[in-house]
């Protein structure tokens, strides 16, 4: 049930905040568990048993961490990481590894029908984070583990982030799990942030994907494209997987800010970095940070030598590639973010004396190029396609640019780098989507939400790129 859906937006989203408002105290939280186990029963009927009898694992198990004895601690802390990581590994990549062995033991003549077919549940990998940031952070003695099972469960299933983030640590929203009473301002900022973002995936990322699955799509191979058409698939699917992922992420702030939940931000503005290390602090946030502190500092962090320093980091990345999804172009995206941010800190960042808008030029240049790598659907299509970009062809498969798509892709370029402007700052930026809404904003808004609305019942297939992560 995708937040732009008709079914959410007409049924689920309306019937929900009305309960919710017309309740007080712990009815309203049982509303919202309530909720959150129908929302992701509606697309995981079979798998909503599996988390939950796997959080249940992990409470009990954390709730013996406090006060036991080091090693005892480590054991139970150890249970919880491994459970979880072999419940992403068999749903998430059992189907990879068994095509992976078949396809090498056929090419050493040795045949066998290996065929394994896993369904992936939607969001599995935010919720085994989730679980995983939980264990370790008892087990730190970073944070108090939740009163009840109650509390727990509300926190790993609350639907506003379930199936794309961002992802949030126990400890940073405990106290409002235990203590949360919307007000009227928390209910209007973040309706408009909703609606602001419903718009900016319906109307934009919606857009941008009928010319990226075009351009990427399988019916069409890269060496059939013109070189002008390539171009145009990669700059629409930097803006569709921008306008899409983030657009789907702020759409659940502003939701949980409706509930009085205030959860952190999740981008901040990723086309204007200068550099690959500066665009992970701003793109998908919750993800670079559980990447930071729970995997590159256990490595060794900054506290190692040089050589482990630069290990740590591309293994980092490879790794941040394959929980992309099961398939070697995403690790191959991973390698090749990872070999940037070692670039980053041997050359780019310390000793290149250039503009920042140069840098911010060249970065996002190959930030684009990556995304090559990521839409692609294997390493082979990948080549081609980057090979089609910087190989000049006039001849080939044209995909036709409406004034619609055109007027699109320049309002979301526009708004992408609008911090580059003088007198403009990223920050503040960010800050005007938590300010009020005015008369004649609600009426825009209004507008603008309606025609949303009315494009999203007419067409046939609603996509979300990260449903499948």
């Amino acid at each position: 049930m995708l937040f732009s859906s008709p079914l959410f937006l007409f049924i689920f989203f309306p019937v929900f905040y009305c309960i919710f408002y017309c309740l007080r105290g712990k009815p309203r939280d049982f509303a919202v568990l309530f909720a959150s186990l129908i929302f992701y029963a509606w697309g995981e009927p079979r798998f909503v048993f599996v988390a939950f009898l796997s959080a249940m694992l992990d409470y009990y198990a954390c709730k013996l961490m406090e006060g036991s004895l080091r090693n005892f601690r480590k054991q139970l802390a150890t249970l919880c990481i491994v459970q979880n990581l072999s419940m992403l590994v068999y749903f998430k990549y059992a189907n990879f590894f068994v095509d992976s062995a078949a396809k090498a033991l056929d090419s050493v003549g040795l045949h066998f029908d290996l065929v394994l077919k896993v369904a992936l549940p939607i969001g599995v990998s935010f919720i085994v984070f989730e679980k995983i940031t939980y264990a370790v952070d008892i087990y730190r003695g970073k944070g108090k583990s939740a009163p009840s099972l109650f509390y727990y469960l509300l926190y790993v299933f609350m639907f506003p982030k379930l199936l794309a983030g961002p992802i949030i640590k126990y400890h940073d929203i405990q106290d409002q799990l235990l203590a949360h009473d919307p007000s009227f301002n928390d209910f209007t900022t973040g309706y408009r942030r909703f609606i602001v973002e419903l718009i900016k995936k319906v109307m934009f990322a919606d857009t941008f994907a009928e010319v990226a699955d075009k351009a990427f799509g399988p019916a069409i191979s890269p060496e059939g494209l013109s070189t002008g058409t390539a171009w145009l698939g990669v700059i629409c699917f930097t803006l569709q997987i921008y306008c899409d992922f983030s657009g789907y992420s702020d759409m659940a702030i502003g939701m949980a800010r409706m509930m009085g939940f205030k959860l952190s931000e999740n981008f901040n503005f990723p086309y204007i970095s200068a550099s690959f290390s500066e665009f992970w602090r701003r793109w998908h946030i919750s993800l670079s940070t559980w990447i930071r502190e729970y995997l590159y500092i256990p490595l060794g962090g900054n506290k190692c030598s040089r050589p482990r320093l630069y290990f740590n980091l591309w293994a980092c990345f490879l790794l941040s590639g394959l929980w992309h999804g099961a398939n070697w172009n995403f690790i191959f995206w991973g390698a090749y973010n990872g070999f940037f941010l070692i670039f980053d800190r041997l050359f780019w960042e310390t000793r290149l004396r250039v503009g920042h808008k140069v840098k911010v030029g060249v970065t996002l240049f190959f930030i684009m190029l990556g995304w090559v790598i990521f839409r692609c659907h294997t390493v082979s299509q990948a080549f081609l396609y980057l090979e089609r970009l910087f190989v000049p062809r006039g001849a080939g498969t044209y995909v036709d640019v409406t004034p619609n798509i055109l007027t699109a892709m320049i309002i979301a370029a526009a708004f992408s780098l609008i911090p580059l402007l003088p007198k403009m700052d990223a920050e503040k930026l960010c800050s005007i989507k938590e300010g009020g809404i005015g008369a004649a904003e609600s009426i825009v808004l209004a507008l603008a939400g309606l025609l949303t609305v009315a494009k999203n019942v007419a067409i046939s297939f609603n996509s979300f790129m990260y449903f499948r992560f």
